[in-house]
Parts: C-alpha cells; sequence; structure tokens
C-alpha cells in the first residue's frame, strides 16, 4: 500500500503512516497558516493522485487534531461524508482553544479506512490573537515532531507570554524616621564625590539629626562609589551607601 509524504505535510511515524495511504493534498491550512478563535476559515485541498483518486469519489471526514506524530488525539470533527469527487473545501468556526500555538493540524480519513491524510501543524491563537509561543519541531537526530498538546475549551483564553525581566531600579537610599523619634525628619539630597565624599555626607547627616532632637543619634555615612546621597536620621540603605549609627 503506497504512502505519500511531502513538504506540505509533517512527518508522522513510519509505523503510523504504513498503514495508511494519502489521498488529498492540502492547500490550507499551511504552516505558517494562523487561526483565531470564533473566525470563520476555508480548509481545501486536492487531489495527490495516489489511490483513492478524487475521480473515484471517496467519502471522508475530516477531524481536528493535536499531540505528537505517533500519538496523536482527536479534538473535533470538522466535517464528515465529504465526497470527494464534487467537493474540495470546507468551512469551518474555528473554536477556543488552550493553550494557543503552533500545535494544531488536520487529519483527512476515507470512511472505509483506506486513505489517510495529514495537514502540517499551524497555529490556533487565543481570543486576543496572541499565537503563542509553542512551535515544537523534531529534535536533532530524531524522527518525530513531539508536537504540543491542546484541546478545546468553552470560555475563551487570554494567554500570557512570559513578562519581561525588569529593569534593575537605580541604588537609593530610603529614608525614614528613627523608630525611636517622634521628630519628623526631612531628608536631604547631598551631592558627593569619591574625594572628600565622607566628610561632606556626614556633615550633611548631622545637620539632618540637629534639625530633629538632641537624643537622636547622629548618622554617620560611609561613601561606597554613589554620585548622589539622600540621608538622614534612622535612613535604610539601598545600593552602595552605608548609614552607620543605628
Amino acid at each position: 500500500m503506497k504512502t505519500t509524504i511531502t513538504s506540505a505535510l509533517f512527518l508522522l511515524s513510519a509505523s503510523f503512516i504504513s498503514t495508511a495511504t494519502a489521498f488529498v493534498y492540502p492547500n490550507t491550512p499551511i504552516g505558517d497558516t494562523i487561526w483565531k478563535p470564533d473566525s470563520n476559515v476555508t480548509i481545501s485541498w486536492r487531489d495527490d493522485k495516489q489511490a483513492p483518486l478524487l475521480t473515484s469519489k471517496p467519502v471522508f471526514d475530516i477531524f481536528l487534531m493535536t499531540g505528537a506524530d505517533d500519538k496523536q488525539k482527536k479534538l473535533a470533527t470538522i466535517a464528515t461524508n465529504v465526497n470527494g469527487g464534487t467537493t474540495t473545501s470546507v468551512k469551518y468556526h474555528v473554536p477556543h482553544v488552550n493553550p494557543p500555538g503552533q500545535i494544531y493540524f488536520l487529519m483527512f480519513q476515507t470512511k472505509d479506512g483506506k486513505g489517510t491524510a495529514w495537514a502540517t501543524r499551524f497555529t490556533i491563537t487565543d481570543s486576543t490573537g496572541n499565537p503563542g509561543t509553542l512551535k515544537p519541531v523534531i529534535p536533532a537526530g530524531g524522527k518525530i515532531n513531539p508536537g504540543g498538546w491542546g484541546s478545546i475549551v468553552a470560555t475563551p483564553v487570554k494567554h500570557i507570554n512570559a513578562p519581561a525581566q525588569p529593569k534593575p531600579a537605580p541604588a537609593t537610599v530610603v529614608a525614614a524616621a528613627s523608630a525611636n523619634s517622634n521628630v519628623n525628619v526631612k531628608a536631604a539630597s547631598v551631592p558627593v564625590t569619591a574625594a572628600g565624599g565622607v566628610g561632606k555626607t556626614k556633615e550633611s547627616a548631622d545637620k539632618a539629626a540637629a534639625a530633629g532632637s538632641s537624643h537622636e543619634k547622629s548618622a554617620a555615612v560611609r561613601f561606597a562609589g554613589s554620585s548622589m546621597v539622600t540621608a538622614s536620621v534612622g535612613a535604610v540603605v539601598v545600593g552602595g551607601l552605608h548609614l552607620l549609627g543605628f
């Protein structure tokens, strides 16, 4: 029994396809096809010149599939009792799926089981049109595409891609009043340089402390490479500055 595998079809496991004969060549969908849920799409095909020829009017069904080459799952019956001698396309209302991605494909199968063909994996998006990130390929040295496992869902799904990594915040010093102080202390931003930075910063900290209460401790500041220091009594350290004397 002859089996046809073309560039338009993804390789399926040899043991699986050896028992079937391809009889149609899918025109759409193809690998770069994208279906969005709730849209109406056209599925079309032509004769692949392998038996059973479409002129023999084979009757077949079309299924929406997911899974690996050698472990496939039927998700939906798209059309039944299609007359290959008179029909070359059908319309389909795309369902909602989860997850979105290039993990869905079609299977054409004659009623007598003598003809089976597959359309390549294509993408079904989420309800917003997000195609997701799933695009399985045959691993190096392998023969079987592991595919991916999807399902039809009743409720529209909004897929969230992995969030971008946040940019690191610049080094800052967050000012806060001492836990033992009843005096509101206003932070002072003091530009400093590597040369003489310790003295200038300490002077600002002492002034801030003096403006509060004589019972508050002065904040000693050690400069560690920042170009701006925000110092106050009871300050919390962030970045390269170390405020001492808590």
